[in-house]
């Protein structure tokens, strides 16, 4: 058999280059010490670093200019090139194995290369395993977190890890990402939290007072929250942050959140206590703070004292001027949420609700106005001069009146089903101001 035929039968499948063939000690040091030589680092560092990059590649391109004069005439010598070549160029793999079989060395390339410089490097390979190791890790953590307690049986918030997922939204760490996501799902599950202080939600539940003050974890909270609260599109930056935290029920301070009441007292003996019953003896309303509210739950109420069985709520302040000014101490409990509750709004109405006392709602006959009536009767109040013929009473008021466009969705009032349907037919807003005279009849002789 002749020297090369020998050489092709020696040489293995093409599928098995990178596979090095074992070698007795004696071959490994006969081979380390001929390629230790600077005339073979055209193979040991060049050709090498150039596999190493994808070991299922049976060809490599070298930088001939690259190399020393000597590299590139032991090159052209070994492969036994007829002329001096320049430039880039393809060298074969397959060809290099055959020929370092049939040389001195009686080995293939992975084999030469292992014993010359250590185990060959397969980066391409480590890349292709890293990101089926990634591909693995973001299954197993999507499966987790769709199985979630806050995500299953809540359309809303997996459509927003849908989109976090979709839209790459979340670390591209796996470690990073896991703990973000295991984070947000864990403040989630918790929410609505009516009454809350950020601060509070976060030591209670991630234990750390700032773990949500800002960061990762933060931001896709919010997001999911958006996806929650579909209503929040207009404000931005502080304001917005402060209206999704507060559709969950959380406060960012305990200051900042108020309410308004007016004529209420509570049972107990504290300084809220004090502060209500010393208001609402002259008639003036009260802005009271979460913190305030907060205080008097855990410390000052005695819940053993009835709360009044009914109290009004509406949701303008002007109706709480007036009938502070009208009515004076005369008034009946009124407590006025200012738009959408506040944080420190909704917990009062929730200790009310929760102790029994009949919440009766007024607001305006708007779409944002029947938005906010709708969650407050599906929390437990009750319509209070809300129906089809109390638009109509409004809409004989001689003021001026505003138009009303269309909704953006339809509008449903389960408490008067013909109600969107006349507002959309007459188009025009009914703002509480237009039917306070109604309104204090009913303060007058609660």
């Amino acid at each position: 058999m002749t020297p090369i035929a020998n050489s092709l039968a020696l040489r293995p499948d093409s599928d098995d280059l990178a596979d090095p063939e074992p070698l007795e000690d004696a071959a490994v040091l006969r081979i380390r010490t001929v390629l230790s030589q600077p005339s073979w680092r055209w193979l040991t560092r060049t050709v090498r670093a150039a596999w190493q990059q994808d070991l299922s590649r049976r060809n490599v391109r070298l930088d001939l200019d690259a190399l020393t004069e000597g590299e590139a005439a032991a090159l052209a010598d070994f492969l036994r090139w007829p002329t001096h070549r320049a430039g880039t160029t393809t060298i074969s793999l397959v060809k290099v194995d055959m020929l370092l079989r049939s040389s001195g060395l009686a080995a293939g390339l992975a084999a030469s290369l292992t014993a010359a410089g250590g185990p060959l490097q397969d980066e391409a390979g480590q890349r292709r395993g890293e990101k089926t190791a990634q591909r693995t890790a973001r299954d197993q953590l999507w499966a987790e977190a769709v199985a979630h307690p806050a995500i299953a049986g809540n359309p809303q918030f997996h459509a927003w890890l849908t989109e976090e997922w979709r839209a790459g939204r979340l670390p591209a760490e796996a470690t990073a990402r896991r703990q973000v996501v295991t984070d947000a799902l864990a403040v989630l599950a918790v929410l609505p939290d009516p009454g809350t202080v950020l601060a509070r939600l976060a030591r209670r539940v991630l234990g750390d007072a700032h773990a949500l003050d800002e960061g990762p974890v933060q931001a896709a909270i919010l997001r999911a929250l958006r996806w929650q609260a579909e209503r929040i599109d207009s404000s931005s930056g502080s304001a917005r942050k402060r209206e999704l935290w507060a559709s969950a029920g959380v406060a960012l301070d305990t200051v900042s959140s108020t309410v308004l009441i007016l004529g209420l007292c509570l049972p107990g003996r504290g300084p809220l206590v004090t502060t209500l019953a010393a208001n609402a003896e002259v008639g003036v309303p009260a802005r009271i703070t979460l913190g305030q509210l907060r205080h008097y739950l855990d410390k000052e109420q005695a819940p053993s004292r009835r709360l009044p069985p009914a109290v009004h709520v509406c949701e303008n302040p002007s109706v709480s001027e007036t009938a502070a000014e009208t009515l004076g101490p005369d008034c009946g409990p009124l407590i006025c949420v200012e738009g959408r509750p506040s944080v420190a709004a909704s917990l009062l109405l929730q200790q009310l609700i929760s102790a029994g006392t009949v919440l009766r709602y007024h607001g305006d006959f708007d779409w944002a106005g029947l938005a906010i009536a709708r969650s407050l009767i599906n929390a437990g109040a009750e319509p209070w001069r809300l129906g089809a013929q109390d638009y109509y009473r409004g809409l004989d008021h001689r003021g001026r009146q505003k138009k009303l466009p269309p909704p953006a969705r339809p509008v449903i009032t389960p408490w008067d089903m013909t109600l969107p349907g006349v507002m959309l037919r007459h188009q025009i807003a009914v703002e509480e101001e237009a039917v306070i005279e109604d309104l204090l009849a009913d303060l007058a002789h609660p």
